[in-house]
C-alpha cells in the first residue's frame, strides 16, 4: 500500500442523530455518558478521561451521522484538505473549539479531521479496588469497591464500519488517515469478512483496533456499533445490571473478544443504535503481526453467541443468502473437525 497522507492520533467523537433528544440522553446517562455541555442545537457528552466531548447527539433521523479523528498536527489538516473531496479547513463552531476539515468515505459516511480542541478536567472514575486471586491476595481486610448505578464510561475507543466491501474501506481509511490493519477474517469465498484495524504511532502500544471493518450480511452500509471504554470489569457489570434494571435492550453480553480481546456487553439505545461498554483490550504497535483466519475459526474466548439483532442490522434476501453460506460453512468445517477427532 501506499503511503498515506497522515496519521491519525486516535478516534476523537461520533455525532448521533436521535429523533427524541430527551430520550436518547436518557439513555446516554443510563450508558454512563455526561453531560459537558447544551447548545440549541446539540447535546456533548463525555467520559471520565479529560477528554474532549466524544458525543454529540443532536435531533434527527436515528443513525451515526459522523466519525471524527484527532489530527497529530494542525498541519494534519490542510493536507487532508488538498485531497479529493476535502472540504477548506474552518473553525469548529462548538464546545471546545479547534480546526476541523471534513469529507465522505466510500459509503458516504462524514468523516472529520479536527485538532486543537480544549481538554476537559477530569471526572471522577469508577471505584477500583485490587483482586484476590491467581494465588496472590493483596486484598486484605477490605471489601470490594463496588458501586451499583452506571457504568463509568472513560473515553470512545473504536467503531465498527459495515460495508458491502469492507477491504477496499479500510484502504480508503489507510491511505487517508494511516490505519493499519492489526487483524483479518475471511468469508467463505475468501473475501474480508471483519478487518480490525490500529491507528500507527510507529512503536508506541495502541489499542488492537479503533475502526473494525465488517461485512454486512444486508450488504448496506452504516456504522454497525460505537464502543466505550469503561473503569474495570466490575464498573462494566454494575453497568450491566443498571442498565437490565431499566429494562434496556441487551444485544451481546457479556463475554470477551477472541480478537482485540476484551470484556464486552452491548446495549441498543431506543431506535436500534448498538452502543459497547468494554474493558481490558489487547494493544499493538508497528512490531505486531496480523494475522488472517476463517470465519469458520472464528470463536470468542468465553460469552453467549452473537444475538441474530448483532449480526444482521436488516434483513433482506442477500442477508439470508449470506447468512446461509456462512452457517453452511461452519457446519461442514465442524464435521471435518468431527471426522478429524475419530
Amino acid at each position: 500500500m501506499s503511503a498515506p497522507t497522515i496519521k491519525v492520533k486516535r478516534l476523537a467523537y461520533v455525532r448521533v442523530s436521535a429523533p427524541d433528544l430527551a430520550r436518547a440522553e436518557a439513555f446516554l446517562d443510563e450508558f454512563g455518558l455526561r453531560v459537558s455541555h447544551r447548545t440549541s442545537d446539540a447535546v456533548y457528552l463525555r467520559g471520565t478521561d479529560p477528554d474532549p466531548p466524544c458525543y454529540v447527539l443532536t435531533r434527527g433521523k436515528s443513525a451515526v451521522t459522523a466519525i471524527a479523528f484527532d489530527a497529530n498536527e494542525a498541519s494534519d489538516l490542510e493536507e487532508i484538505a488538498k485531497l479529493d473531496g476535502g472540504s477548506p479547513v474552518v473553525d469548529l463552531d462548538e464546545p471546545g473549539g479547534g480546526r476541523v476539515v471534513r469529507l465522505r468515505d466510500p459509503q458516504g459516511m462524514q468523516v472529520e479531521v479536527v485538532h486543537g480542541r480544549e481538554a476537559l478536567d477530569p471526572i471522577e472514575t469508577a471505584p477500583s479496588h485490587e483482586f484476590n486471586m491467581d494465588g496472590r491476595h493483596p486484598r486484605e481486610g477490605a471489601l470490594p469497591n463496588v458501586r451499583p448505578g452506571p457504568s463509568h464510561v472513560r473515553r470512545i475507543g473504536h467503531l465498527v464500519l459495515e460495508s458491502a466491501d469492507p477491504a477496499s474501506v479500510y484502504r480508503w481509511y489507510h491511505d487517508r488517515l494511516g490505519l493499519r490493519k492489526s487483524d483479518e477474517i475471511h468469508l467463505p469465498n475468501g473475501d474480508t469478512q471483519m478487518l480490525f484495524a490500529s491507528v500507527d504511532r510507529g512503536r508506541e502500544f495502541v489499542d488492537h483496533h479503533v475502526v473494525g471493518f465488517q461485512f454486512a450480511f444486508d450488504e448496506g452500509a452504516r456504522v454497525q456499533h460505537v464502543a466505550f471504554e469503561v473503569g474495570n470489569l466490575d464498573d462494566l457489570m454494575a453497568g450491566h445490571d443498571h442498565l437490565r434494571s431499566k429494562r434496556r435492550k441487551a444485544v451481546w453480553g457479556v463475554g470477551r473478544h477472541r480478537y482485540g480481546g476484551q470484556i464486552y456487553d452491548y446495549w441498543a439505545n431506543p431506535w436500534g443504535v448498538i452502543h459497547e461498554h468494554w474493558t481490558d483490550t489487547d494493544l499493538v504497535n508497528e512490531d505486531s503481526v496480523p494475522s488472517d483466519s476463517d470465519i469458520t475459526e472464528m470463536e470468542e474466548y468465553w460469552g453467549p453467541q452473537p444475538t441474530p439483532a448483532f449480526l444482521v442490522a436488516r434483513w433482506n434476501w442477500k442477508a439470508v443468502r449470506n447468512v446461509s453460506r456462512v452457517l453452511s460453512a461452519r457446519f461442514r468445517a465442524s464435521r471435518r473437525q468431527e471426522g478429524a477427532s475419530t
